[in-house]
């Protein structure tokens, strides 16, 4: 048990600076919460001292933000400034992670949506974004090859078509947010539907009036 607690020891620490920090200062009450030798101690207690400890939480850090950065662009524009302090209490919470893009962006998209449903969160666009990237992702991570010849079906949506709702127009802001800029305001109504479809060789995006009882996928 020894070695699996000091590997755990190892991972923690690079997963958080916060952990390395705590461990200088408080080594007893870090420690304690592993299975651990006094040499095993002792050297925890040394690594965390070393340069190296840093740029191994720096790299950890770059790994999972990078698929934030790269596969939700508009929903990391549309936070702002308040990007980092998410992602910094985002990780205090999922400081677990096995790096793999598809998990990390839902769990990430997931805690974002959560604090917009509890009112932690205020943007008027953020939540469609954010839904809207969810869809793409989603779209792009299915073996595309294998589903592209469903039989079609006029009750449900094909495997490699999403809908998702939007309140606000979405051409006018997503020709914004193309440019990396805000729009105009825009009323929200409520109205709309972003019909996203993967089947063919390049994403394709069309809107659509939201009906009584339509459903999002």
């Amino acid at each position: 048990m020894s070695l699996l607690s000091f590997q755990k020891a190892i991972t923690d620490l690079i997963a958080s600076p916060q952990l390395c920090l705590a461990l200088r200062e408080q080594p007893a009450e870090i420690l304690s919460r592993y299975d651990l030798t006094p040499r095993e101690q002792l050297r925890l207690q040394t690594v965390v001292r070393q340069p190296g400890m840093s740029v191994s939480c720096t790299l950890y850090r770059v790994n999972r933000i990078t698929p934030i950065y790269t596969m939700l662009p508009y929903t990391c524009f549309l936070l702002g400034a308040s990007l980092m302090p998410f992602v910094e209490e985002f990780w205090s919470i999922c400081y677990k992670s096995d790096l793999q893009f598809k998990r990390e962006i839902n769990v990430f998209g997931d805690f974002l949506l959560e604090k917009i449903t509890t009112g932690s969160l205020e943007n008027p666009y953020l939540q469609e974004i954010l839904l809207m990237e969810l869809a793409i992702n989603d779209l792009k991570f299915l073996p595309k090859e294998a589903l592209l010849h469903t039989p079609a079906d006029e009750e449900t949506l094909h495997p490699l078509v999403r809908l998702v709702p939007f309140d606000h127009s979405p051409e006018p802001l997503l020709t914004a947010l193309a440019g990396m800029q805000l729009p105009p305001a825009l009323p929200a109504t409520g109205e709309y539907l972003l019909l996203v479809d993967y089947r063919e060789e390049e994403l394709s995006f069309s809107t659509l009036p939201r009906k009584s009882g339509a459903v999002a996928v």
